[in-house]
């Protein structure tokens, strides 16, 4: 016996026979589901059975099917409408951001901490827990008959060859960051950790681990549970790259569908600027900074992060102006190749032997402990979350505040490669690289503070921008290296704003893979406004409670995108890639 609901398919002139064909095979699938579940020899079990097609899990896949009738038009009316007011509200909202922070003043940075303190201590639990559901979550996909589905066409390959393809994920997912904590958090961690004995070897051991803890695994699987559903349901399902796309309509009633995913866009809309402003901030802030150390000038002043902000956004404008294949591509390129050879530098002028052991012995930390610090709060130790607070939350809802902006720029990215494909490439290969980085630049520094004459550590916990040019005084060619770094922030900050600005203009422009440059220039403008207006309003702190606010919701996004994307799988036959 068919379902009732089957007879209101759609008609035959609204779909193609193959559409026609999934839709019969996707229906049958689900009685066939419900009657392997139920036990047919009751005689009031057919009765259930119609019951169970109203459910909630019924309503999802009707809605999901009714996409598969409409007519690439009707999508793409419907997004107009969900976009076009996000744009007006998210630029409101921007701007009322701005006005806010410079009324406040100084008043600012006390609100930035106790913001900070809140999230520490009341949702320490929910971001461990909802970092490691996600990590897990993607370790099942990867082993499961899911992994070879193309994002895309079976027979699609990919756009980007694999040097590119790496590069853009690295240079938008980590970028300036991994400059400014590369020698800093590490020492950091090794003279203040958060319950072992300050400067002693264990202390070292659990820096390094911490290190790959924050910047490895969990903070790519935020990344790519996004880039997934944007992906999955842009390049297999006609929608645009809009993250209301991956989330499934949960009711029938058409108004609230399109309020629901309206609100969606707006608070990834929002996570992006403010997290994305936030760091482009934290970049200026050590840009100015190793300016000041290196040439002797005096650049931390509203006059100097203004000329360098707007610098910065002078040359990632006429980056985006060229088009993602070439402006971001090239630069992105670029930039991995000059900090492969910053990181060759530093590997080779230090001392080798030293980091390739740190390095290998740093993954053995990080697995061995990986299990333990995914369910880590330690409620009996105040004293460990206010750490934690200050650390691991920082950067997980950093993560979860950038994974809008990485997540669609990586789906964008990946087309033609599979979802194995995406999560392994996704987690091994920015992790391993990260953990590298850190034995190397990390390493060298706590060598320094541990073996040598040199103690940087008490000088890179008093300015922690400055950790990297502080160990690069230490090694030869200093001047050299040093400015080279400062290059590097420089053109990290031009990837990460020009992927940034590129993804918001997606955004407010109905998903349009080729957005108009004069909503690129606004978005920049915004965001080199924001950008601004948080240095001065309370500098670093502030920075990162900006980021704090806006993660929040989008973390419930995400967690409503993971939902949404296993329940399509789980009905979806496996596409293989010939």
């Amino acid at each position: 016996m068919k379902p009732k609901s089957h007879s209101s398919k759609p008609s035959e002139k609204n779909t193609d026979p193959e559409t026609q064909l999934e839709i019969e095979a996707l229906m049958e699938e689900y009685e066939m589901k419900l009657r392997r579940k139920m036990d047919m020899r009751k005689s009031e079990t057919q009765d259930e059975i119609e019951r169970k097609k109203d459910s909630f899990y019924r309503r999802i896949l009707k809605n999901e099917l009714r996409d598969l009738t409409k007519s690439t038009g009707e999508i793409r009316s419907e997004e107009k409408s969900i976009v076009g007011l996000n744009f007006w509200i998210s630029l409101f909202i921007s701007v009322a951001v701005i006005v806010f922070v410079l009324f406040l003043g100084d008043d600012f940075a006390v609100i930035s901490e106790n913001i900070s303190r809140f999230i520490a201590t009341k949702l320490n639990w929910f971001y461990v827990l909802l970092s490691t559901s996600f990590l897990i979550f993607l370790i099942y996909l990867v082993f499961s008959r899911f992994g070879n589905i193309v994002l895309g066409p079976p027979n699609e390959k990919p756009e980007f060859d694999d040097l590119s393809w790496y590069s853009m994920l690295f240079s938008a997912g980590m970028g300036v960051g991994i400059l400014f904590w590369g020698s800093a958090e590490p020492m950091s961690h090794f003279l203040n950790p958060p319950m072992e004995q300050p400067g002693s070897i264990e202390a070292a051991k659990v820096a390094m681990a911490y290190a790959a803890f924050h910047w490895g695994l969990h903070a790519w699987s935020i990344y790519a549970v996004c880039a997934l559903g944007v992906a999955y349901y842009g390049f297999r399902k006609r929608k645009k790259y809009l993250v209301s796309s991956s989330v499934a309509d949960a009711t029938a009633n058409k108004s609230t569908r399109k309020l629901v995913k309206s609100l969606v866009d707006l608070i990834a809309i929002l996570a992006v600027i403010f997290g994305v402003s936030a760091s482009i901030g934290l970049g200026i802030i050590q840009l100015s900074g190793g300016i000041d150390y290196v040439f002797g000038m005096d650049t931390s002043n509203l006059f100097g992060y203004v000329l360098i902000t707007t610098l910065v956004t002078l040359v990632f404008m006429i980056s985006s102006s060229t088009g993602l294949k070439k402006g971001i591509r090239l630069l992105s390129n670029a930039n991995m190749l000059v900090a492969i050879a910053l990181l060759t530098f530093v590997f080779f002028a230090g001392n080798p032997l030293f980091s390739l052991k740190v390095f290998v012995d740093s993954i053995g930390q990080y697995l061995s402990r990986l299990p333990l610090f995914s369910f880590m709060v330690e409620p009996y130790q105040p004293g460990y979350e206010l750490w934690m607070g200050n650390w691991t939350l920082s950067y997980f809802t950093w993560w979860i505040a950038w994974s809008p902006f990485v997540g669609i720029f990586i789906a964008r990215i990946s087309k033609g490669r599979t979802i194995r494909e995406l999560i392994l490439g996704c987690l091994l290969i920015p992790g391993l690289f990260s953990i590298l980085w850190f034995s190397v630049f990390g390493g060298t520094a706590i060598e320094m503070e541990m073996m040598g004459d040199a103690q940087i550590g008490s000088r890179m916990l008093e300015k922690v921008s400055l950790g990297t040019f502080i160990m690069f005084e230490q090694l030869p060619f200093s001047q050299i290296t040093s400015a080279v770094g400062l290059l590097l922030i420089f053109t990290f900050l031009v990837t990460s704003a020009d992927s940034a600005t590129f993804v918001i203009s997606m955004m407010t422009s109905e998903g349009d893979l080729e957005p108009k440059l004069k909503i690129k220039i606004i978005w920049g403008l915004i965001l080199a406004a924001i950008c601004l207006t948080l240095i001065i309003g309370g500098g670093l702190k502030a920075l990162q409670a900006a980021t704090l606010i806006f993660a929040f919701p989008f973390a419930i996004v995400l967690a409503l995108i993971a939902r949404t994307f296993l329940l399509r799988l789980s009905i979806q036959k496996k596409s293989e890639r010939d």
